[in-house]
């Protein structure tokens, strides 16, 4: 039985994320980015990470900042554009038994024709 995709799309992680986190393809569109950004948090992959985050804004990260166990993501509303994109959504995680959210308005922009990840930001643009 596959596992289902932890991007919360439903479909299996093998037919969905995975293509993108393993390299055989890159997202087209933000919010497709900022699902397999989540799959690589749930899944450890900092490589993935760190080749999604735009060079100008990425932080050093360590393998110890994915040893948070998320649950589910909930994308909110996406605002697509050609060049810059915003995505809301809801990381929800557990600490202990406790499931929390981590909400976010996350700024995306085309870089050498690539989606990448840039920023949080305080509000969504109308």
């Amino acid at each position: 039985m596959p596992h289902n995709c932890p991007c919360s799309s439903g479909k299996p992680f093998a037919q969905c994320c995975d293509i993108y986190l393993s390299g055989k393809a890159y997202p087209n569109n933000a919010e497709t980015l900022m699902r397999s950004r989540y799959s690589a948090y749930v899944t450890g992959n900092l490589p993935y990470l760190r080749k999604t985050w735009h060079p100008d804004t990425c932080p050093e990260l360590s393998p110890e900042e994915l040893t948070t166990q998320w649950s589910r993501l909930e994308v909110i509303r996406s605002k697509l554009g050609l060049k810059k994109s915003i995505v809301e959504f809801k990381a929800w995680y557990l600490e202990g038994d406790i499931e929390h959210a981590l909400h976010e308005i996350s700024l995306f922009k085309l870089h050498k024709k690539r989606w990448v990840y840039v920023e949080p930001l305080s509000d969504f643009p109308q």
